[in-house]
């Protein structure tokens, strides 16, 4: 899949698809007909789980001392083993886990017991490759599409699948892109500015690829100004304004044939920030 240029790397279509296959087989044939249970598979693999409050050194970490491995989770981070964020924090460490690569370095001692976020923020690709696992494993590309069809277009729906395969709307959002459910971009944004966007392969092929990055940039009362200025006090409360390709794409100009009336919602993600969504109005 194409993706748009960004501050930190991305990982190669043909290694994305040999980490997804390895996880959506896991999570099919461990959890054919249900939600995948992450602490279980860990379970079932000897892994033991530390729960405990760690400040916010880690969301999680996959640790081999005498001859097991254990992964700590950081409640204070995460909340609970059974929130959407522990959900992926506890996914995210099995990718550490299952991919022979990361698991031999850590075994052999090669390489030390590393802290992982899942704000998929890191620049570090053993990390990206780690995320890219716990969205596989978590939400199976033809269950996720299968579900996404009947349900409504744009964050709400993005926000039943969250509910649905048990992820936070971030993770959720990335998958929806990342599997090009529609013609879409997700952008999110830091509680100080931009942080980062994925871009459906169609969006990318439209040339919805450089965006505004500044918050300073925003259209005053768009569904983004409304949430970034903090002017929904709601989390759970979608913003939603219409406006055009031209405004969110600056190399879109307006006699173009790729302009076109665009949807922009946002919703803010509380200490996280906040996302956008853009996506064509059909």
């Amino acid at each position: 899949m194409k993706t748009a240029k960004a501050k930190h790397p991305r990982l190669s279509p043909k290694r994305e698809e040999e980490i997804a296959e390895l996880a959506e087989f896991l999570a099919n044939d461990r959890f054919p007909t249900t939600r995948i249970d992450p602490e279980a598979i860990a379970k079932s693999e000897g892994i033991g789980i530390i729960p405990g409050n760690y400040g916010d050194a880690f969301d999680g970490m996959l640790e081999h001392d005498a001859g097991r491995f254990y992964i700590y989770c950081n409640l204070e981070r995460v909340e609970s083993l059974w929130s959407p964020r522990a959900r992926f924090t506890l996914a995210h460490e099995l990718g550490h886990f299952f991919l022979d690569e990361h698991r031999n370095a850590l075994k052999s001692g090669q390489v030390p017991s590393h802290p992982s976020y899942c704000d998929h923020e890191s620049k570090n690709p053993i990390e990206l490759e780690a995320d890219h696992f716990a969205s596989a494993l978590l939400m199976p590309s033809d269950r996720f599409r299968k579900r996404a069809k009947k349900l409504a277009a744009g964050l709400e729906g993005i926000r039943q699948l969250a509910n649905e395969f048990g992820t936070s709307l971030t993770s959720a959002a990335i998958r929806y892109a990342k599997l090009d459910i529609m013609t879409c971009v997700i952008i999110k944004w830091n509680m100080d500015g931009y942080g980062w966007k994925w871009l459906s392969s169609s969006a990318y092929e439209l040339g919805w690829r450089k965006t505004i990055e500044e918050p300073a940039k925003l259209v005053p009362g768009s569904a983004s100004e409304c949430i970034f200025a903090g002017n929904s006090d709601a989390r759970n409360e979608i913003q939603r304004t219409g406006s055009t390709a031209t405004y969110w794409f600056p190399f879109i100009s307006p006699s173009s044939v790729r302009d076109c009336i665009i949807i922009e919602e946002a919703i803010s993600l509380g200490r996280f920030g906040s996302l956008t969504l853009i996506y064509a109005n059909s």
